[in-house]
């Protein structure tokens, strides 16, 4: 029978899980990111933020300007996601912001794995690594 903590996803997705960074070749770095999941307490006070923001951004004319304020809203969310990374410069959430600003792919494979809950439960998956490849596509 499962116990209430079997469901518990907000610790493990606090922590946040490794994840290897591959170069946009495919091959192996020597680079890393940690990965909160989206029941972050970090995520989910970004999410928050967002949903206010977007009422704010919906009154601006220019649809230009309102798509930049879009995408950087977006780009935050994602980077509100990245709690370690194995950079010299210090993980700091603008800067992360322009990493993936600059690296869409990492941001992409961001988005995947923060919303896999699976890798998140607080037993963790005994029979399967914490730390996902990276995709090939």
């Amino acid at each position: 029978m499962s116990m209430m903590e079997d469901f518990f996803t907000r610790e493990k997705a606090n922590e946040g899980i490794k994840v290897p960074l591959t170069l946009p070749d495919g091959s192996q770095s020597e680079h890393y990111i940690v990965v909160r999941g989206i029941d972050s307490d970090a995520f989910r006070d970004a999410e928050t933020l967002a949903k206010r923001n977007a009422m704010a951004f919906a009154v601006i004319e220019d649809e230009a300007k309102r798509a930049e304020a879009f995408a950087d809203e977006r780009l935050g969310l994602i980077a509100a996601l990245v709690a370690d990374w194995s950079f010299d410069e210090p993980c700091e959430l603008e800067t992360v912001k322009k990493f993936l600003h600059q690296a869409p792919q990492i941001c992409e494979q961001i988005d995947k794995v923060a919303a896999k809950r699976a890798l998140f439960f607080a037993k963790g998956l005994s029979s399967s690594p914490t730390t996902p490849k990276a995709s090939s596509n």
